[in-house]
């Protein structure tokens, strides 16, 4: 696959604004990577209909609420975008968990 074309990481993607979203990009084109908190059948769902468009997309779990695990989505989606669209995805290995200050 070219490395040209576009991948958009949406997060909360399973429903709502950010299947709409999902789903508007997939029709103009863009391949996704969604992400959901609970419900991994919507989450296929929304997989599904982006496919359906002749797109590619997968689905991560992920909880923004608990930013120690963002470590290991960075993992799993550096994952995807190697296996799924032959991407070199490296995750920073100094991943931090402390918020930013101003």
């Amino acid at each position: 696959m070219s490395t040209d074309q576009k991948i958009a990481v949406i997060t909360g993607a399973n429903r709502g604004l950010g299947r709409a979203s999902a789903l508007h990009l997939a029709a103009s084109g863009v391949d996704v990577v969604i992400t959901y908190r609970n419900n991994r059948a919507e989450a296929e769902d929304v997989v599904a209909a982006v496919e359906g468009l002749g797109r590619s997309a997968a689905a991560l779990r992920l909880d923004t609420g608990a930013v120690s695990s963002f470590a290991d989505f960075a993992g799993q989606l550096a994952g995807e975008l190697t296996s799924r669209w032959d991407r070199t995805g490296r995750p920073s290995t100094t991943f931090s968990t402390t918020p930013a200050t101003t």
